[in-house]
């Protein structure tokens, strides 16, 4: 028996959406394996596939860089609720870097205050393991 034209289009072979197989169907949402479920069940984390933020050392109060635009920078001004007038004139990168050198920006951090030497910084942390029980 051969189905006719019009059913061997709807019998094309589509993906399959969570809603049309069954409940042990699970697509997941795209994030990847941040690590490994060992035979137990317990989950140990692969830290090269963890995104981690590396905060100051020393906090933020003292911290050396500066930010890249200077506090007494012009703002844009906001003529209505949803319209915004820029600053009028056109400036180049030079000439940018220049303004904001000359308000006070520096381009470099200055390390005079460490006395230790610097070790190379990881976003891995450090892993405690408990002592083994005798």
């Amino acid at each position: 028996m051969k189905p006719t034209q019009s059913l061997q289009k709807t019998l094309r072979r589509l993906p399959l959406s969570t809603k049309q197989a069954g409940k042990e169907y699970y697509k997941g949402n795209r994030v990847g394996n941040l690590g490994t479920i060992d035979k137990y069940g317990r989950f140990h984390p692969d830290y090269s596939k963890i995104r981690t933020f590396v905060y100051p050392q020393k906090g933020i109060r003292n911290f050396e860089l500066t930010p890249f635009v200077s506090s007494r920078t012009p703002k844009n001004l906001q003529r209505r609720v949803d319209e915004w007038e820029t600053v009028p004139k056109a400036i180049t990168g030079e000439a940018y870097l220049e303004e904001w050198k000359n308000r006070g920006g520096s381009d470099y951090a200055d390390t005079s205050f460490r006395q230790e030497p610097v070790q190379e910084q990881s976003n891995m942390p450090e892993v405690y393991e408990e002592p083994a029980k005798k």
